[in-house]
């Protein structure tokens, strides 16, 4: 009786961790997502020159991006900055990152746990300054990280601290450099 009741529990204990494991073994052979987008909150740090004329602000971006390989991501990546004037505190000055990169993975594309890369890119900033009749648009260049906690294979958590340089006018916007940093965090969905 001692022996059944043994192989009776060996058999249910065998049959509750074949199930988990079997279905550990089929996502492992399913090829990883490549694509993925990126919905993200923080704020928008000027430095340098271009603090004497805005102050920190509220920062929304989005990123979509897609896997060349094991160690090289494709990314375009879309921040609002929201900020107040330095001098006075009243005038909003709204500013666009528009950034196209390339990523280098530090890690390669995992499952769950933790992932890292860099990033370097170009694109344009625009500035819009309440009460100026244009909007000044500018080249820039990019440089940052993306640190990422996947949850599972379609989920993660992502921190995103980026520095955009501006190569703007300085008779537009006081300096002939702008460098905002966009430093915010998110979810990113895999697909």
């Amino acid at each position: 009786m001692r022996i059944r009741l043994f192989s009776l529990a060996g058999g249910v204990l065998a049959a509750a961790l074949a199930s988990p494991l079997a279905a550990q073994a089929q996502s492992s052979d399913m090829p990883m997502p490549r694509a993925f987008v990126e919905a993200r909150v923080g704020a928008a740090i000027p430095t340098f020159d271009i603090a004497d004329v805005a102050d920190m602000g509220l920062d929304v971006g989005a990123t979509i991006g897609y896997q060349l390989a094991p160690s090289w991501v494709l990314m375009g990546e879309f921040d609002y900055g929201m900020h107040k004037d330095e001098p006075t505190g009243d005038l909003d000055i709204k500013t666009m990152h528009f950034i196209g990169k390339v990523g280098y993975s530090l890690t390669g594309p995992r499952e769950r746990g933790w992932e890292a890369a860099i990033n370097l890119g170009a694109g344009i900033v625009r500035f819009d300054v309440e009460g100026a009749s244009d909007v000044f648009t500018y080249p820039a260049i990019n440089a940052g990280a993306k640190i990422a906690y996947n949850v599972n294979r379609s989920f993660a958590i992502v921190l995103s601290p980026q520095g955009d340089i501006a190569f703007s006018d300085e008779e537009e916007v006081g300096t002939s450099n702008s460098w905002v940093w966009p430093v915010t965090a998110g979810v990113r969905v895999k697909f």
